[in-house]
């Protein structure tokens, strides 16, 4: 038996399986995807014969031969020149040409830059070429539109585990919990509209719910995006993102206002609230006197308080007017926040109950505000006369 090695068979048998891997290679191309096949004497930068790999606009396999058609530094001769024709090559000029077929012609496209490596880059085995294949970085999903709330909560847990590289803490009820500066808050995605919700709940002993409105009005202008709803043992705060068109940017973004709120603001408006005290008398229903009087006086068998009677209560003072004012709208807002909630837990009951409370005191809100044009502008009328 011989051993004496035979390198023609050896560089055939080589040439087949490399056309067979490239064919392969070239029918799973993708639109972004390259392959290059470099000759032994190309450079590092990339110069130097090579071919091409890429796929067209309509599906086609194009393959590329440049930036020099040849292995040495010579002109192509008119046999090359015929071969490359035969080949099916377009475009031939002394720098570069290409092939293009579709995916069910790809052994076309392989047999041209094949005879080309052989015949015109002289390599005598594919062993001696660098092919390397390319695939760009999968681009995340820019924009999407949920499907329903069971998709968007996916599309958030998904970008919440992408943003921190692990999966997110939830409680029974699926919601994302977040412990920032000791402080509790939660992530949760609305039942029936694609709102994503972030709030927290400052455990606060409101003793003066007028004072604490105005404080948190002021907050509201330092803290834009933030929304505060006093209720009787707690300061429910609050941050909203539209989600009709789902992207990690926002998502990312409105967590970023969220957790500096969390970290910078949180605790001081705790504070503040809890260090309130009333200016007024109060009951001890925590709502100032004046304005229980007008409560149990309003909507009784004489009917509705006129704007003069209200004013009458609070002795023409349009200061405690304003305030009963301010107490009035935090209520108006705590009770449709209640509803909101009620509706989340699906609790249509509640729900009823928090809404006629909401429009109780939005009744009131407008029998002040009207009371309050009756002070306002008699008093100018007096000044007047």
């Amino acid at each position: 038996m011989s051993n004496i090695f035979d390198f023609d068979a050896s560089a055939a048998d080589g040439w087949a399986a490399f056309r067979d891997e490239l064919t392969t290679r070239l029918t799973g191309l993708q639109a972004s995807d390259t392959v290059r096949v470099s000759a032994p004497n190309a450079a590092l930068d990339g110069s130097g014969p090579a071919v091409l790999f890429t796929v067209t606009d309509d599906d086609e396999v194009r393959c590329v031969l440049g930036p020099t058609l040849l292995g040495l530094e010579r002109e192509i001769d008119d046999a090359e020149l015929s071969l490359l024709m035969e080949l099916e090559w377009d475009s031939i000029c002394e720098d570069e040409c290409e092939v293009e077929r579709p995916r069910d012609e790809i052994e076309v496209v392989v047999n041209a830059a094949t005879v080309v490596m052989q015949e015109l880059w002289q390599v005598v085995h594919p062993a001696f070429l660098l092919t390397v294949h390319e695939t760009p970085p999968s681009t995340p999903i820019l924009a999407v539109q949920p499907t329903g709330q069971a998709h968007l909560r996916a599309l958030v847990n998904d970008a919440v585990e992408r943003m921190t590289g692990s999966a997110p803490n939830k409680d029974d009820g699926g919601d994302i919990i977040f412990t920032v500066n000791e402080e509790t808050s939660w992530l949760c995605v609305d039942a029936e509209d694609p709102v994503i919700e972030m709030f927290a709940n400052l455990a606060v002993d409101v003793q003066d719910s007028a004072t604490v409105s105005e404080a948190l009005m002021a907050y509201s202008c330092k803290w834009p995006d933030i929304r505060f709803v006093l209720r009787e043992n707690h300061v429910r705060v609050s941050i909203r993102m539209d989600a009709t068109v789902f992207t990690d940017a926002v998502l990312r973004s409105t967590l970023i206002k969220w957790f500096n709120f969390l970290t910078a603001g949180s605790s001081e408006v705790a504070k503040v609230v809890a260090q309130a005290t009333p200016d007024v008398e109060v009951t001890d229903g925590g709502l100032p006197a004046g304005l229980m009087v007008i409560l149990q006086l309003d909507d009784t068998d004489h009917g509705p308080l006129s704007p003069h009677e209200i004013a009458t209560i609070c002795n023409f003072d349009r200061d405690d007017i304003l305030q009963y004012l301010r107490v009035s709208e935090e209520q108006e807002l705590s009770w449709r926040s209640s509803i909101y909630d009620a509706l989340v837990r699906e609790d249509e009951e509640e729900a009823a109950a928090c809404e006629h409370e909401e429009k109780a005191w939005s009744a009131t809100v407008k029998s002040l505000r009207e009371a309050l044009r009756l002070v306002v502008l008699t008093s100018r009328l007096d000044e007047v006369r």
